[in-house]
């Protein structure tokens, strides 16, 4: 048969090197594991030769390639798939489990980092690959649309990279953690990228963040450029998820806000894993909705890449898991007939995103590793013993403590200050933009029966009771996916302003959409000033005791390797804030908590030696000198001027 001599060219060679690959991975993987676990790898080698054998008989005998095709042609009625997409599915499955058992349940070390990954990406490729409809042409994009989002990124990328260094002045304590855990893929401490990291966090973004370092070496731009770049994407993604699901006009308004927003440059500059939770939630939700508006496969396959890349990155991204199955119920509900359409379409999409989380699964599946899933929401949750603290405090009932928690997350949008990551004395949409997106909110209501109308509106009330959901309510880093959806609002509200006055006022289409250009620039002009003027001058996010860290890092770095005595009292220690660990990583640093000459304090190697002496312990400083006389005396002083540690470096 032309169609099985077809199936088996096109497929058979995968099956037979696939199922080689898997086995050969078996046997490799076979003495790392544990004798009580060797069954697990004995099932993936018999697999692998199954599928070797499989593909074999599919080569050399044509009656029984016939006889596979006849019983694939039966169920492609039911799922669309070709003959060849069940093989590119079936391999899928096999080399997604080879890369899980290859990363293994330690959090730091892989059972065989390469392999993983390395096999983590062929089983997507294979994954896209069963998902793609042949029938579908493919998706294209305009040279125009292209360099439009060409320019968007250049001119976000630009805007976030400047100053990066000195904006925000201070590398807080978190970021360099981050930077060390980054630092750890370098130096062979980690390779599990599938594993966590740093404050259970997931290493993925870690490994990311390590390339940066490599390029860079270890440095604040480094350690920050891996989220200029992620804020940069999504600008220009904003645009054509924009474009996608209202207009073009919109996709460029929506963008250029986001471009110029004061928040969202703030976290593109902060060397967290926050800002990658933007680009993920626009990516998923608005290609779910592009993909079910228009049946399109390709749409909900990028949908579904971009749900399981989300799952390694900041912890709120795990809310999708609710998002998206709350919004297909809904889209389900609205039009019956569309569900019928896109069922293959949604089995699809989750075919593709269980095959990026799979490694991940595993990892937390085993035995100790679930509660990493669990730390980031605990720290913060206010449903346990916060709330009935607070109730007994305040002496109110629960449930009008956490309304009034959720009221104060929505007010943060528009009203009220955000406070911790970014303590800014300005809610997170500043007056102009705050009526823009409340004028877009209510430019919805008119198309509720459209899908993009109850996306917007899921996804923003989402992050908003969520906010309320954790302490303190108004903590700006929790926003931050959310910004992207007041960016599609906003250029949806002006596209549809613009569109409604077109109707009375004719042929002023094109001026009304340059002052809506114009209003755009100046709403982020104004973020900017507001920003690099006012809010980075002022700003103490970190406090003194990362300052401290910060001005002892800076004089360190280039001192090559040297110990360092740190009196911190009980306000803090040398590796309390890891800003010195990370700018400084040659130096040793050594807490002495008692008076110099106590036998208590750890002993001093051979070597150069710098003294450290925070207010309140600077009476050490004539005793050190007394023993050391002739060396350097460095007094460090606050932002008010104020003395903030006293340094003596030894001849």
């Amino acid at each position: 048969m032309k169609t099985a001599k077809a199936f088996t060219a096109n497929a058979a060679p995968f099956a037979v090197l696939g199922g080689l690959a898997a086995a050969a991975a078996g046997f490799t993987l076979y003495p790392n594991y544990a004798p009580a676990q060797k069954w697990i790898i004995t099932i993936l080698i018999l697999l692998g030769l199954g599928m070797f054998v499989f593909g074999g008989g599919l080569l050399s005998s044509p009656r029984f390639s016939g006889w596979v095709h006849r019983r694939a042609a039966r169920l492609k009625s039911l799922t669309c798939l070709t003959s060849a997409q069940f093989i590119y599915l079936a391999l899928a499955v096999l080399v997604g489990w080879t890369a899980s058992l290859s990363g293994g349940g330690h959090p730091n070390q892989a059972v065989a980092p390469w392999l993983s990954l390395v096999a983590w990406g062929v089983a997507l490729v294979l994954g896209v690959l069963a998902a793609w409809d042949s029938t579908e042409a493919f998706p294209r994009v305009s040279k125009k649309t292209v360099l439009t989002a060409g320019l968007l990124l250049a001119a976000a990328l630009v805007l976030r990279v400047v100053a990066l260094e000195k904006a925000p002045p201070l590398l807080n304590g978190d970021e360099a953690s981050a930077g060390l855990s980054a630092a750890q893929f370098i130096s062979g401490v980690s390779n599990h990228v599938f594993g966590v990291g740093w404050f259970s966090f997931p290493a993925m973004y870690f490994a990311v963040q390590s390339l940066s370092i490599r390029l860079f070496g270890q440095t604040v731009f480094a350690l920050r450029f891996t989220s200029a770049l992620a804020g940069s994407l999504t600008v220009a993604a904003v645009y054509l998820v924009g474009k996608r699901l209202f207009s073009g006009r919109a996709g460029v308004l929506a963008a250029l806000f986001l471009l110029g927003s004061h928040f969202h440059n703030h976290f593109s500059r902060i060397g967290l894993n926050n800002i990658w939770d933007g680009l993920w939630y626009l990516l998923t939700l608005g290609f779910l909705v592009d993909g079910w508006r228009h049946q399109r496969r390709s749409s909900f396959i990028i949908a579904g890449l971009s749900f399981g890349l989300a799952q390694y990155f900041y912890a709120s991204s795990r809310f999708l898991l609710g998002l998206v199955p709350l919004w297909l119920l809904m889209a389900v509900l609205f039009n019956r007939k569309k569900w019928r359409g896109n069922r293959m379409n949604i089995l699809c999409m989750l075919l593709v995103f269980v095959l990026v989380v799979f490694p991940a699964a595993w990892f937390y599946a085993q035995k100790g590793n679930l509660v990493h899933l669990a730390a980031p929401f605990n720290r913060v949750d206010v449903l346990g013993d916060w709330l009935h603290t607070e109730m007994e405090l305040v002496g109110k009932p629960g449930w009008q403590i956490v309304a009034g928690m959720i009221y104060t997350s929505a007010r943060t949008l528009v009203s009220i200050p955000s406070q911790v990551w970014y303590p800014a004395h300005t809610p997170i949409l500043r007056p102009m933009a705050a009526v823009l997106f409340l004028a877009g909110l209510l430019w919805l209501l008119f198309h509720l029966r459209k899908p993009f109308s109850w996306m917007l509106y899921l996804w923003i009330a989402a992050f908003i009771v969520v906010g309320g959901l954790s302490v303190p309510a108004s903590s700006a880093q929790r926003y931050i996916a959310l910004i992207p959806a007041c960016a599609l609002v906003i250029g949806f509200g002006l596209d549809e302003t613009i569109r409604q006055i077109d109707k009375v006022w004719q042929d002023k289409e094109k001026w009304l959409y340059g002052g809506a250009l114009a209003l755009c620039v100046l709403i982020g002009v104004s973020d900017m000033l507001f920003y690099f003027n006012e809010y980075t001058p002022a700003t103490r996010l970190g406090g003194e005791n990362t300052l401290v860290a910060q001005r002892l890092a800076e004089y360190l770095h280039d001192k090559g390797e040297v110990q360092v005595a740190f009196w911190g009292a009980d306000r803090m220690g040398y590796t309390s804030i890891n800003t010195t660990a990370y700018l400084a990583p040659q130096a040793r640093g050594l807490d002495f908590n008692y008076p110099w000459g106590n036998p208590e304090n750890p002993p001093l190697a051979q070597g150069p030696v710098v003294f450290v002496f925070l207010p309140g312990e600077e009476q050490n400083l004539p005793l050190v000198q007394r023993d050391y006389p002739g060396g350097e005396m460095i007094v460090a002083y606050d932002f008010d001027e104020r003395p903030l540690y006293w340094l003596y470096a030894a001849p």
